[in-house]
């Protein structure tokens, strides 16, 4: 059989001989076979994913990429998402600073799958980890502030964007009192309410909302006496909740309505309103429920109460106590608390403890153990957080976007 000038059999499917020209015509398949899927089939898959598995499907195609970046994709992948841990970390030495987003869930047996994404702070906020304070979240966007300067800013890590808001009042003090991010469900409106005084001893005390969109600031007149921290997921009925900082007096817990703009107090059971420890009362929301757990006398002890029929004092009810805590560590600038985060299933629930670690309770053996989702030698920042690609600019209202510079 003849062979070619370059020595190539004619029959040789490898034959050099039209390689480029085969090399040309090959098409990846990646997005070929995905328009032949109805759109609202490919809709329900991504829907299932989680958020780093939808950051990939973005770079596939552009189909893909607009049905992701469309505002309902957003919205219902948002519902549908669970709240995830949100923690930043600046070790004692300065050296490195981290922002990681946790999803944990329960496996068979004793097993929990963590799966854990990594941000570049400087990829994915307005400042580094060691200058600012996570606040709160809501709706997939984040609320944080400088801590030196009172800088204030709302922010979507997952996409780099962010909004700088303005300051209220430059001759008034920010540096102890309240911030917060909600949401308006009747406007569709995203609100950051901010309480000053006037000096250093809080007199004169005001609150004001800033309605992102309008660049203004309007009062509402007086906030409740005391602060205190946001939990680390205590929104609930469109509310905000979390127990103030009383000197020796009865508790109450604080809430503010972000539809109606007003602050609002809730009783806790009738046998804790003469409880007169702050650092031992925990707020939250488990379960769709609010929660209050009491760290009392007993240093190995904790009572879980939740209240069944909201804003209803008498529906309060005791439904756990959580045993065997560590050993309380009395040396000085140590903190001991437990905070409750979530539950993993009906049966262990997840704490943070000291701020430095996160452990998980049984309540069947009633044994606390060690988890890997974070380990570090100085105290950290959590908030509940339901990653999303809400973008900023379906929610700002003709305020400015700004984007991370890429470092």
């Amino acid at each position: 059989m003849p062979r070619e000038k370059n020595g190539n059999h004619p029959m040789n499917p490898r034959k050099k001989v039209g390689a480029k020209r085969q090399r040309g015509k090959w098409k990846p398949r990646g997005c070929l076979n995905v328009p032949q899927l109805p759109e609202a089939l490919v809709m329900d898959i991504l829907l299932r994913l989680s958020i780093k598995d939808l950051g990939n499907c973005r770079c596939v195609c552009k189909d893909w990429l607009h049905m992701i970046s469309d505002p309902q994709f957003a919205h219902l992948h948002r519902l549908a998402s669970p709240i995830c841990i949100l923690i930043g970390t600046s070790p004692p030495c300065k050296t490195t600073e981290e922002l990681d987003l946790i999803h944990t869930e329960k496996c068979a047996g004793s097993r929990m799958r963590i799966a854990r994404m990594r941000f570049a702070p400087q990829n994915c906020l307005p400042c580094p980890v060691s200058k600012m304070n996570l606040i709160n979240s809501c709706n997939g966007l984040l609320c944080l502030t400088g801590s030196r300067d009172g800088s204030l800013y709302v922010c979507n890590p997952i996409l780099g964007q962010y909004i700088t808001i303005p300051s209220p009042d430059k001759q008034r003090m920010y540096f102890a009192n309240f911030v917060a991010l909600g949401f308006n469900a009747g406007t569709n409106e995203y609100k950051v309410v901010q309480t000053s005084c006037r000096d250093y001893r809080c007199s004169d005390p005001e609150a004001k909302i800033y309605t992102i969109g309008t660049g203004v600031w309007r009062s509402i007149g007086k906030p409740p006496r005391g602060c205190g921290a946001i939990p680390f997921n205590s929104v609930l009925h469109g509310a905000l909740h979390w127990i103030p900082f009383y000197f020796n007096c009865p508790q109450v817990i604080e809430s503010f309505d972000f539809e109606r703009e007003e602050f609002r107090q809730l009783l806790p059971p009738a046998s804790l309103q003469e409880f007169k420890h702050y650092d031992g009362l925990r707020l939250g929301v488990l379960k769709g429920c609010l929660f209050l757990c009491v760290f009392g006398g007993d240093d190995r002890k904790a009572d879980m109460w939740v209240m069944k029929d909201y804003g209803v004092q008498e529906s309060w009810t005791k439904f756990l106590v959580i045993e065997n805590l560590y050993p309380r560590d009395n040396r000085p600038h140590v903190n001991n608390v437990y905070e409750p985060i979530m539950f993993l299933n009906d049966v262990e629930i997840l704490l943070t403890y000291k701020r430095r670690f996160v452990v998980r309770y049984n309540q069947e053996t009633k044994r606390l153990e060690n988890t890997t989702i974070i380990r570090t030698q100085s105290q950290f920042q959590a908030v509940g957080y339901c990653p999303c690609f809400v973008s900023l600019h379906d929610v700002s209202n003709g305020e400015e976007v700004k984007r991370y510079a890429l470092k």
